[in-house]
């Protein structure tokens, strides 16, 4: 089930276009990366999202609700985190939690289920003055998922966090997403965080969405492949680009860099024997987030 569907999305802030004509879509269970520079329409997206600013055209629905003509129910199954969660300092991690769950007649068990999934068991009871910055963000996220939303929205919520909080902060949300069955919108700068925790990702900069591509085992899956190939014999690279799912080929210390259509190494390697070539070592060399991000939203391979 699609739980957030962006169609033609436009913002325009007087005479400039901040957000230009884009559409996504988020599955129920679904980690999405929304990636890009600073000044890219990450935030103003959001605030697109959140019922904070409206868009100029286009339309937003969440669980089939259209979020301006059916605003109180789209709203009702999002949740959000951003940078800093507003908490009472001085009231415990506990009661911070149930000021939201009175006002929201949420029960006490799904207080505690919560607070187990976030893993803060052991810290709920400190006031949240004590906390580190991790701990405000497990808490924030807490907050944000007692009502059991669909849609989760986390704006750049590890910033700021050291290597391990960001870790435990990446195993919550994973752990959320799975057991709740929700859909998660991440939107972030960071590469390593989006590869990581990521499904799938789309790249925008400009107010453009350039491209939306899956993640798989920390590497795009994309139109093409790029291959190493090494021959006992020499090869003219010029006779290898004629080849019509060959877009590219040059030689590199290791031997040829080949780039073709993805899936299409196997019918290169028959191409090659039929032809009496003697292939010696052929690899794959993954493509990855940062890869991609150069090509896309830096405009080139670095």
């Amino acid at each position: 089930m699609k739980v957030l569907e962006v169609n033609n999305l436009k913002k325009s802030l007087g005479k400039r276009d901040i957000i230009k004509d884009i559409s996504f879509s988020i599955e129920e269970g679904e980690i999405f990366g929304f990636l890009g520079p600073n000044g890219a329409g990450k935030t103003t997206t959001i605030r697109m999202l959140v019922g904070l600013i409206h868009p100029n055209s286009g339309s937003i629905k969440i669980c089939g609700h259209d979020l301006k003509s059916d605003t109180e129910k789209a709203l009702k199954e999002v949740g959000a985190v951003v940078e800093n969660p507003e908490l009472y300092k001085y009231l415990s991690g506990r009661e911070n939690l149930m000021q939201i769950a009175r006002i929201r007649n949420i029960s006490k068990e799904d207080v505690e289920d919560t607070i187990r999934l976030v893993g803060l068991e052991d810290r709920i009871d400190d006031k949240v003055r004590k906390y580190s910055l991790g701990m405000k963000q497990r808490l924030g996220l807490a907050a944000s998922l007692l009502s059991k939303p669909k849609l989760l929205i986390l704006d750049e919520p590890t910033n700021g966090l050291d290597p391990s909080g960001i870790l435990d902060f990446r195993e919550v949300v994973k752990n959320a997403a799975k057991e709740k069955g929700m859909a998660v919108f991440l939107s972030s700068h960071i590469l390593s965080e989006v590869q990581h925790l990521c499904d799938r990702v789309a790249f925008i900069n400009h107010g453009t969405i350039k491209s939306v591509e899956s993640v798989i085992n920390d590497s795009m899956k994309t139109d093409t492949d790029i291959i190493c190939l090494n021959l006992t014999e020499e090869i003219n690279i010029k006779e290898l680009e004629k080849l019509e799912y060959v877009n590219s080929a040059k030689k590199i210390d290791d031997g040829i860099e080949i780039i073709l259509l993805a899936n299409k190494t196997p019918k290169l390697i028959e191409h090659l024997v039929n032809k009496n070539f003697h292939v010696e070592e052929v690899y794959k060399l993954r493509k990855g987030l940062e890869q991609r991000y150069m090509e896309l939203v830096e405009g080139g391979i670095r």
